[in-house]
């Protein structure tokens, strides 16, 4: 697990239009998310206690600084609420894959806290905890590492994931 120190500039995430996700619910994607969904569903997961909210249009400040850590990228921003778990999982990079045509065995995700770590907050990568982070703290996520995310908190939990070309990155 990799982990680096970004230096985040101030912009506002807590004010985009979010879109609601869970993981059990099945929605017509690859059949690897179907069966994946398929089987949080029968661990007792529901769509009441795994949703998660992301956003994906931002602002030009965002963009900008994106494009500090690498030239080609796709972005989002995760909100999870108290009490919603996103289950075990490994990244496809379908969607920056499929735009800039790259392998995505090539790719790499900067998944960043955007706040500082509060009780509750929880994610953990290829079984290893990550705790008490601050803002800026990032993990490196390569293909197929399985992580994973809660929050038994009383606050949300935000997170912003950079992906991109693994060559490519200049971000530290």
């Amino acid at each position: 697990m990799d982990k680096i120190k970004l230096t985040l500039p101030n912009f506002n995430y807590k004010t985009h239009s979010w879109v609601e996700h869970d993981n059990v619910t099945t929605q017509g994607r690859a059949s690897e998310f179907e069966e994946q969904n398929i089987r949080y569903f029968k661990a007792g997961y529901t769509a009441e206690n795994s949703k998660y909210l992301q956003c994906f249009t931002f602002g030009e400040e965002i963009h900008e600084f994106c494009r500090t850590l690498f030239p080609r990228y796709s972005v989002s921003i995760m909100k999870q609420a108290p009490g919603q778990t996103l289950p075990s999982h490994e990244d496809t990079f379908f969607k920056i894959a499929n735009e800039y045509s790259v392998d995505p065995y090539a790719c790499c995700r900067v998944n960043i806290f955007l706040e500082d770590w509060q009780s509750g907050h929880y994610f953990e990568i290829n079984e290893n905890p990550v705790l008490q982070w601050q803002r800026g703290d990032a993990i490196i996520i390569l293909r197929d590492e399985p992580h994973l995310s809660g929050n038994m908190g009383m606050t949300n939990k935000y997170t912003m994931q950079v992906t991109g070309v693994r060559d490519e990155f200049t971000g530290c």
